[in-house]
């Protein structure tokens, strides 16, 4: 659990925390002066990036880049000649300058992302943390947009108490900048507290090393395939297989027949312990012994499996749950043979189906003895 959480917290982690220096600058030099506005800020940077760098080193270069913008404009206004400018230009010229590093920021987007993706921060999941800070770019960006062109076209006409005016323009701006930050933060804990409710699956390398996980979402909704680890169990019982109709709501072969037992293994959730959760969600089988009969790579329309095949035989009185199967039955080698042909199995299963015969499982029925699985696997598998 503490990984996943690590690694939802690293997708959306809070772009407020990327943006906390430049508002501290701005709001310590808005109150005070740019002397104190740099003593301010320089303790922060300091402690976020030690933050960041020990608990999320995936993104430290984005903070670094978040901080290259406050030197960047922290200097423009320190050797900006304020005091030739009009007066009232020089009342928002820090927001001025951070309005126009904004606007390029938002104009070479694709060369800052292409800037910030280094190769340790490509994970599928991360393109959210990029987009968060893009998004709250733009957020920002309209306040000052907005306050800078009140503040200004105020300024210009010749209305009562224009002072006290231009000063409630001033404190409105503070309050909706201020409003912006804290709505998003709040919004991105929420999203944090959502996603550990929700199914985190895995990426997988061609050797079956996890190199990353995503949302299980995304991952079906993004055109790139991702390796994913799943759980295949076949049950075999009395030379005939229990097969599952794969429900019309799903993504991949949907009212298909199928092995018994087919489930994504979760962020975090051992193999054994993913086939348990399966057993229990679709048949209401407490314990299951199954045994290892093989790995393989399969693609779909959406995605690749790294499949964990296994196979069990002595099992109880079987009731599938329709919320996950629409309909569940044994099928005789006879009856599926004769349906081979018809298009109306998954892929997976028709080479589970060859396997499993290979093994003599089917005409023994029995799965105490591993000798046969080990020699038809070793003989020729998928």
């Amino acid at each position: 659990m503490k990984r996943l959480r690590k690694q939802i917290n690293e997708t959306f982690f809070n772009p407020v925390i990327h943006f906390l220096p430049l508002i501290v600058f701005m709001v310590v030099n808005d109150f005070w002066d740019l002397k104190t506005a740099w003593l301010a800020t320089l303790p922060v940077i300091v402690i976020l990036f030690l933050y960041i760098y020990f608990f999320y080193r995936k993104i430290v270069q984005w903070f670094v880049f978040s901080v290259f913008v406050v030197f960047v404009v922290g200097s423009v206004i320190s050797f900006l000649p304020v005091e030739k400018l009009p007066s009232r230009l020089g009342d928002v010229a820090l927001e001025s300058v951070v309005l126009i590093f904004f606007i390029i920021s938002l104009i070479f987007r694709k060369s800052v992302e292409t800037m910030l993706n280094q190769r340790k921060s490509k994970l599928p999941p991360m393109v959210n943390n990029l987009n968060e800070m893009f998004r709250m770019l733009w957020m920002l960006g309209a306040v000052i947009f907005i306050y800078i062109h009140a503040y200004l076209l105020t300024a210009s006409l010749q209305v009562s108490n224009l002072e006290y005016t231009l000063k409630f323009i001033h404190d409105a701006y503070l309050v909706l900048f201020l409003f912006v930050v804290f709505y998003e933060l709040i919004r991105v804990t929420l999203i944090r507290v959502k996603l550990f409710r929700e199914e985190w699956w895995p990426i997988l390398n061609e050797k079956g090393k996890m190199i990353g996980s995503i949302h299980n979402k995304t991952s079906l909704s993004d055109p790139t395939k991702y390796i994913h680890p799943i759980i295949r169990v076949m049950l075999i019982e009395n030379n005939r297989i229990y097969l599952q109709k794969r429900c019309q709501q799903d993504l991949v072969y949907p009212g298909y027949w199928d092995t018994a037992l087919s489930n994504h293994v979760k962020v975090n959730e051992t193999v054994e312990q993913c086939i348990s959760r399966t057993a229990n969600e679709r048949y209401g089988i407490k314990e299951l012994k199954p045994i290892f009969l093989s790995n393989y790579m399969h693609e779909t329309d959406v995605e690749y499996h790294y499949a964990f095949l296994f196979v069990a035989c002595k099992l109880p009185d079987l009731e599938h749950n329709k919320e996950y199967i629409d309909h569940a039955k044994w099928w005789t080698v006879k009856q599926i043979e004769d349906n081979l042909t018809t298009d109306i199995f998954t892929d997976n299963f028709l080479s589970e189906f060859e396997l499993v015969k290979r093994s003599g499982l089917l005409e023994s029925g029995k799965c105490e003895c591993e000798c046969r699985l080990k020699e038809a696997v070793l003989n020729g598998s998928f």
